[in-house]
Order: structure tokens, then C-alpha cells, then sequence
């Protein structure tokens, strides 16, 4: 009785040749999902991160100027907005009606025409935002509240740009913060894939003093 016949080198020479290219197919699919799943969650991230401090800066400007009176808290010194540049305005933000000053700060990066990369601090652009509490005696002088090594705590990065209109109760440009009724934010993000080129995301939000 004969034994069963087997394949040809020829046969399992084109067997792994078909193997392979279904293999390299396969192979690249998976590469190109990966590589646009990557990419959909940097867009993500990139818009989140700047859409929560927008969302931020906006739920506390709302709250500017607003500074009940209360035994052991000193009134404050100034008003609502006291600064366009950084953003800095005064309320109570902590429920504990003692008057606070807000400052966001925006730090470009050194290197504008470059990517934002974690890896680099000279391309990363960044929103800073501090809280201090008045120590009651001259107007200027504001300490770190709660106290801390530094006041200052990142909030946002890969910020390309951030842009705030100041607009007085008419509707034109405010001449000096006190004018301030009406502030427009919009800030850019970026998000930066490998593979992908660099994308930016511009978000914007609109807000009216309400306690002026």
C-alpha cells in the first residue's frame, strides 16, 4: 500500500509566500488603525485639555466682583477685574466669603514654530493660574492662599494661543478693567502625533460680569 503523497517544495514555497503577503496585509491594516486611533485620541485629549480650563476660566470670571462681607474677612481692596494682562480678578471662590485674587497667566512657547513635545519645555505653551488671599494692608500686596513653595499651577498645556477681549457695557473695548463687562476667551490648543502632522484646536466662550 502506497503512502499518502505530500506537498512539493514548490507548493509549500508558494504556500508561504501567500502566507506572508496575507500576513504584511494584515500587519499594515493594524498599523494604520493603530496609528489613527492614536491620532483620534490626541485630538481628544488636545481639545479637552483646553475646552476644562476655558470651562474653568469661565465658571470663575462669572464669580468676579462677588465678595460677601463677613467677621474676620477684610473687604477687597480694588473691584471685580483688576488686570487685563495676565487675566486677574477678585472674588470668593472657596464659599468661605472672604475675597480672593485669581490670576491666569499664559506663558507662549519659546520655540512658536515648533510642535509641542513633553520632551522640550522651550515648545510647550501653558496657562498658569494662582489664588492668593489679601493681607490686609497695602492694596498691591497679596500672599499665596493656601501658602505654598509657588502660587503658580499649570492647568493647561500644549496652548498655542490665548486671546481675551475685554468689552465695556456698551459693547466696545473696555479702556481699563474697571470698564470690563463682557470678556471673550479663546485659546489654542495643539495636539502633535508621530506620523500625523501638528493640529490645533481653537475653542472660545463668552461671559458677562454678573455681580458689577
Amino acid at each position: 500500500m502506497s503512502g499518502a503523497g505530500g506537498f512539493s517544495l514548490i507548493e509549500m514555497l508558494i504556500g508561504s509566500a501567500v502566507f506572508v503577503v496575507v500576513l504584511l496585509a494584515v500587519l499594515m491594516i493594524l498599523d494604520v488603525s493603530q496609528r489613527d486611533y492614536a491620532s483620534g485620541a490626541a485630538k481628544s485629549d488636545a481639545q479637552q485639555n483646553v475646552r476644562v480650563v476655558l470651562e474653568s476660566m469661565a465658571r470663575e470670571l462669572r464669580m468676579a466682583g462677588y465678595a460677601p462681607s463677613k467677621a474676620g474677612c477684610l473687604p477687597p481692596p480694588v473691584g471685580a477685574v483688576t488686570a487685563f494682562n495676565p487675566l486677574t480678578f477678585q472674588a470668593d471662590l472657596d464659599g468661605n466669603n472672604c475675597v480672593d485674587q485669581v490670576i491666569y497667566t499664559f506663558d507662549a512657547p519659546t520655540h512658536t514654530t515648533k510642535p509641542c513635545d513633553v520632551s522640550d519645555p522651550d515648545t510647550i505653551g501653558k496657562i498658569t493660574r494662582s489664588v492668593q488671599a489679601w493681607d490686609g494692608g497695602d492694596p498691591a500686596n497679596w500672599n499665596p492662599d493656601p501658602p505654598a513653595p509657588t502660587d503658580k499651577f499649570e492647568v493647561a498645556q500644549c496652548v498655542k494661543a490665548l486671546t481675551i477681549t475685554y468689552y465695556n457695557s456698551t459693547g466696545g473695548a473696555a479702556a481699563t478693567p474697571a470698564d470690563g463687562r463682557r470678556i471673550t476667551i479663546s485659546i489654542t490648543g495643539e495636539e502633535n502625533v508621530r506620523g500625523h502632522a501638528p493640529r490645533a484646536y481653537t475653542v472660545s466662550t463668552d461671559v458677562r460680569l454678573r455681580n458689577l
